[in-house]
């Protein structure tokens, strides 16, 4: 089975499942429309795939040298600035976080699960 196959049918059962959520009470119908979306998606996203040509023969070493060497102290860059936010993000969520709190407890959706 191909890949577009496959992504149809991941749409199929994600459309299945949203119904069985929606009849057995479990969802109200106020998500469903982001429920439907993404089946939506799913099953565009197979046909799609049909419709993409295979791949292209013979322009492989055009491509490669055509193809531009990447900046790569740009992307140590950006990198290093992405890594850097997220230290300061999670040593501001540790300083932040009251002495008898744990990380769990400061959660909004910790109600739902019982540990």
């Amino acid at each position: 089975m191909n890949l577009s196959r496959k992504m149809t049918f991941l749409g199929l059962i994600a459309l299945i499942y949203y119904a069985a959520l929606l009849a057995l009470g479990v969802v109200s119908t106020d998500v469903m429309p982001q429920f439907l979306i993404s089946a939506i998606l799913f099953l565009s996203a197979g046909r799609l795939m049909r419709n993409v040509p295979s791949g292209k023969e013979g322009d492989e070493e055009s491509e490669k040298k055509q193809r531009a060497e990447p900046n790569w102290a740009l992307w140590t860059q950006v990198l290093n600035w992405v890594m850097a936010v997220l230290i300061i993000c999670a040593l501001g969520l540790w300083v932040m976080k009251p002495v008898g709190v744990s990380f769990f407890d400061m959660l909004p959706f910790k109600d739902i699960f019982p540990f």
